[in-house]
């Protein structure tokens, strides 16, 4: 009900803007300005696809047409239909056709993608999209960044609500604001996602113990999962012409779940016995930011660049999971309640310096993240037994990188360093690891482009799973983090090989990445006043190889107005254990087809599922299709989206544990989700602005990971 007085209020506020706005538009004389200094290092334009090709980036610039058919910043890149980039309309998220997370930015800002929403396509001037990104970018799969125009004058309002009509319960609701004064601007956002659905669980189970096998078929209820997550942020930005801009933000990410999205109510079923499980969490966090960032440009092509962010996470967990018999057979109940409390700090700090010259570019730069984490774990309140974990952790990172063009070649050589800390209940490691990158670049001429890319790179603990603690899953499983985790190096090489016509795109993509020592699970038995548990851990382990191999043709007619993609895949990863070794191999498959005319736009898409091994959990991933016919006009539209229409069994998702001693598979489905019919309205206004050009903000940093032992299964 709040979220229909949401979209009702906002609407009106739109309805009322649009007939008090006057003939005083904004220029439509739009100059497409770009900064030769951006471009000096290995250009490659090809007219016919509007596409500059970098050696670690491609910079698109949409047409009419898919400007048109777009609304906000999303929607604009689910209209440019790149390759490698799948963008989900039902949650907004953006991943690699590989399962990777995209980051997001906004004039070099690392953004959300609410914040992304938020864009107005008229303000796009380009689109970077790094295919390979260098070191600055800590090892990100890849990078969208929007440049978009900035404005001295008047303001902007948007508005973006979707909800399901077969599922009322589900909604995603935007509403935006900004005024720009002279050299200032202020800018407010708030998103909006209720979730009110229901999920089916099934479980199969299976416990080798030294004392005994028990095999558990569970046979899950539709039980409730409800969710209601608020992003909010509040922007001040103050640019002095071309020479220097301060930039502060305040941001809040929310998230209000009085029913866990792993809830379940099922029977359990063993060879003589029977049970109800009853299993149900709830969790709240708020995790406020500040971020300043100033920059300052000096002559001659220098600039310098700084980003101080500190954030707080406050958060809190209850959990109870109850088996409780059904016959008159068995007399044992198990009541379990786990009561978690956490409070993280962090400071986050980067300052980077950027010198250009005709075919060279210099950047160098440090990057420090220093932690505080305190949460207090009740694992069995009735007995009073409670643990307090303290953590300090520290991860400082330097690099510099050369980028150079010679003729047709590029490259760009990178050199980093990591050194890592991190302080527990007395116990102290410090590590250093090597990050060193290559990228290299060829144009063969007549649309034919080559890249490679080679790095070294690493990771430390998650504070979560570093946690000196254990929680009890069930009757059966134990969740223990461990302390003596160390961090991990990897080694990773990609390779595309492109060809570029006026009406054919062919791709073909392959990585293969090496993990040394990863951070993987480990399950184990442990006897316990004489009944055995399944634990749960983590540990160092041999290895992990991924390959990866993604080939893509792409057919662009009507002048880019329509578009076809057909993007095959396939996965394959061997799991080294220290005492297990799994392999598993996924073939798919990303077919879609976008058309634009004069507003109008139709698309279509289907994915099949994307899987992921990680030591021993094989996690299946999301297959889902769907359709939608939208209109854009000037300041308003709609759009229609009809989710899984070809669907029987719906939506459903599943994991696989493979550990020889409690292997188990997890399926959840929500077969409300077939025919899924999602509605979406969305406007757009401008009041006396003028375009002019500003310098884009190019470092971000957030800290998003509470650092809780999660006791769930």
């Amino acid at each position: 009900m709040q979220a229909k007085y949401f979209v009702l209020a906002a609407a009106m506020v739109c309805a009322v803007s649009m007939n008090a706005q006057t003939s005083a538009q904004t220029n439509s004389n739009d100059t497409l300005r770009m900064d030769t200094s951006m471009f000096r290092i290995a250009e490659v334009t090809v007219e016919a696809q509007s596409v500059i090709q970098k050696v670690d980036k491609q910079v698109l610039l949409p047409n009419r047409e898919q400007r048109k058919a777009s609304h906000d910043g999303m929607s604009l890149l689910q209209n440019l239909q790149i390759p490698r980039i799948v963008v989900n309309p039902v949650d907004n998220t953006v991943k690699t056709l590989a399962n990777q997370d995209v980051q997001l930015r906004i004039n070099g800002i690392e953004a959300s993608s609410s914040e992304v929403m938020a864009i107005n396509p008229k303000d796009v001037i380009r689109i970077e999209y790094h295919d390979q990104p260098g070191v600055r970018y800590n090892g990100a799969a890849a990078v969208i960044n929007y440049i978009v125009k900035h404005r001295d004058t008047g303001g902007n309002l948007m508005l973006d609500a979707s909800n399901g009509v077969t599922i009322p319960g589900w909604g995603e609701y935007h509403l935006s604001g900004k005024v720009n004064f002279g050299k200032s601007s202020f800018s407010l956002m708030t998103h909006y996602s209720p979730r009110d659905i229901y999920w089916t669980r099934t479980n199969a189970e299976t416990y080798n113990f030294s004392t005994g096998t028990i095999e558990n078929r569970e046979v899950g209820e539709p039980t409730r999962f409800k969710g209601n997550p608020v992003n909010l942020g509040l922007t001040y930005n103050w640019t002095n012409g071309e020479k220097n801009m301060l930039q502060i933000a305040l941001r809040d990410n929310m998230q209000f779940i009085p029913h866990s999205q792993t809830n379940r109510d099922s029977y359990l079923y063993q060879a003589t016995d029977s049970f109800a499980i009853h299993d149900h969490e709830s969790s709240k966090s708020i995790s406020p930011s500040l971020d300043i960032y100033y920059q300052h440009n000096l002559p001659n092509n220098n600039h310098l660049y700084f980003d101080l962010v500190g954030t707080y996470i406050n958060s809190s967990n209850d959990r109870r999971f109850e088996q409780m018999p059904l016959g008159e057979t068995v007399a044992d109940t198990t009541d379990v309640t786990s009561r978690v409390k956490g409070n993280k700090y962090s400071l986050i700090g980067e300052a980077i310096y950027e010198k250009e010259w005709e075919n060279l570019a210099l950047t160098v730069g440090v990057r420090h993240n220093q932690q505080w984490m305190e949460n207090l774990y009740n694992v069995q309140s009735d007995q009073g037994q409670s643990t307090k974990v303290s953590m300090m952790t520290a991860e400082t990172y330097a690099f510099a990188e050369v980028q150079h063009r010679v003729g047709k070649f590029s490259y760009a050589a990178g050199i980093g360093a990591m050194h890592t800390y991190i302080e527990q209940a007395g116990q102290k490691q410090s590590n250093w690891i090597a990050r060193p990158q290559l990228t290299m670049s060829y144009d063969f001429g007549k649309g034919v482009f080559w890249k490679y890319k080679g790095y070294v790179s690493g990771y430390q603990p998650s504070l979560s799973a570093m946690s000196d603690v254990a929680q009890q899953i069930d009757k059966y499983q134990i969740r223990q983090g461990n302390p003596n985790l160390k961090p991990v190096m990897f080694v990773a090489n990609e390779m595309q090989l492109s060809w570029q016509s006026k009406y054919v795109n062919l791709n073909l993509w392959a990585n293969y990445s090496y993990d040394h020592k990863p951070i993987m699970d480990e399950t184990f038995e442990q006897l316990i006043d004489g009944q055995s548990y399944a634990v749960r851990t983590y540990a160092n382990h041999r290895g992990f190889h991924r390959l990866q191999v993604a080939p893509s043709v792409q057919v662009r007619v009507l002048n880019n107005s329509l578009i076809f993609t057909v993007a095959p895949f396939a996965n394959y990863y061997v799991s080294l254990g220290n005492s297990y070794t799994h392999k598993h191999f996924n073939p798919g498959v990303r077919a879609s087809i976008m058309g634009m005319y004069k507003g109008w736009q139709f698309f279509g898409e289907v994915t099949t599922r994307s899987n992921n091994l990680w030591g021993e959990t094989l996690e299946y991933g999301e297959f889902y299709h769907h359709i939608g016919l939208g209109y854009n006009a000037d300041k308003w539209g709609f759009r229609a989206m009809l989710m899984n229409p070809f669907s029987v069994k719906g939506y459903s998702i599943e994991t696989k544990d493979l550990s020889t001693l409690a292997p188990n598979t997890q399926h959840a489905e929500m077969r409300d989700f077939r025919q899924m019919l999602i509605l979406n309205f969305h406007c757009n206004l401008d009041f006396g602005s003028r375009a002019s050009t500003r310098e884009n903000k190019r470092i971000n940093n957030e800290d998003k990971e509470n650092g809780i032992l999660s006791g769930t299964k």
